[in-house]
């Protein structure tokens, strides 16, 4: 959907200094990149300080966050002699392919922006400045706030907790090794991808790639507009209720299938997830304790699912369904 905003001078100004920052310190700056590396800025602002950097809305288009408001304040930053364009082709390129136009700034005027901000656009700049647009793509549409809103709907960074998981995507090969789980349960997974803490070894990021390999997406594609929206903020919850301690707090700690289960059955209760809810959950559970050192047998996993979905149900399955590397299978 279309969103009618238009921008305030403050706000305005903000945004042109980004631009400007930008333009000083990135070496090869498409506009298409520009706009991803804006989308980051208020991502890394708002995952560190829990608050927005602008009130500029991002789109969820198919070829990733896009704002499109920030076209016409470059127009005034290149009316104004700000900001230049500069033709860029590598030596490489044959004489008839068409040029990449780059944007540069004229002058670095970093004082402008605040010290917060300046630690976001240094972050920014250290993390994607020298990355191609589609390392930088590859990245903005692997991050949660991109995934959980539906296609064209704007993105509403505030309707999710500030963490750094929103900062978090896994990278190609981590998104493979989850895939191939998927399809053989039984194989090896990798190390934790994304940002998990020190009670659970799988984390939200993770949860949120089994769910597009259950909707059938291949990890090196950008997420089918079909499959984006999920309910971000139930997720989120659901994994920090997961923790490894019993409900009265005491120093009990669970055993491994109890975890796996709790955080199976806190998956399932709020239906964070549009499509497979059930079986994204499962999965968490599975490569929980498949990185706690078990094993599971895929004929046993398909020919006996869970009889019911409830919290001692699914420890059951667990403690049935799983066993230790070092024992025999039951």
């Amino acid at each position: 959907m279309e969103v009618d905003y238009t921008m305030d001078q403050e706000e305005k100004d903000v945004i042109k200094n980004l631009i400007v920052y930008l333009g000083c310190t990135v070496s090869h700056l498409q506009e298409v990149k520009l706009n991803k590396l804006i989308y980051v800025a208020h991502l890394y602002h708002y995952s560190n300080y829990g608050l927005l950097l602008t009130k500029t809305p991002f789109l969820n288009f198919s070829h990733g966050p896009h704002a499109s408001a920030l076209r016409s304040v470059i127009n005034e930053q290149l009316e104004s002699n700000s900001m230049r364009l500069e033709i860029s082709r590598s030596e490489t390129e044959p004489p008839y392919s068409n040029p990449c136009i780059i944007i540069k700034s004229c002058v670095m005027k970093d004082e402008r922006l605040s010290n917060q901000c300046l630690n976001t656009m240094k972050e920014v700049v250290e993390d994607w400045g020298d990355k191609t647009f589609r390392q930088v793509l590859d990245y903005t549409t692997r991050t949660i706030p991109f995934i959980s809103t539906p296609y064209k709907d704007a993105i509403e960074l505030i309707s999710i907790q500030p963490s750094e998981s929103l900062k978090c995507a896994l990278t190609l090969p981590e998104r493979v090794s989850l895939h191939k789980f998927i399809k053989t349960p039984e194989g090896a997974v990798g190390k934790a991808g994304g940002r998990n803490n020190g009670a659970c070894s799988v984390s939200v990021n993770e949860a949120v790639e089994i769910y597009l390999a259950l909707c059938g997406d291949p990890p090196e594609k950008i997420p089918s507009k079909e499959n984006l929206g999920f309910n971000a903020r139930a997720v989120l919850d659901a994994f920090g209720n997961a923790c490894d301690k019993n409900e009265d707090g005491t120093e009990n700690y669970l055993t491994d299938t109890d975890r796996a289960a709790r955080l199976t059955h806190s998956l399932i209760n709020p239906a964070g997830f549009r499509y497979h809810n059930n079986s994204v959950a499962l999965r968490i559970g599975m490569l929980f304790l498949k990185r706690c050192g078990y094993s599971f047998d895929r004929n046993f996993v398909e020919e006996n699912p869970p009889a019911a979905h409830d919290y001692e149900s699914l420890r059951d399955w667990f403690g049935r369904a799983s066993s230790r590397n070092d024992s025999p299978h039951p």
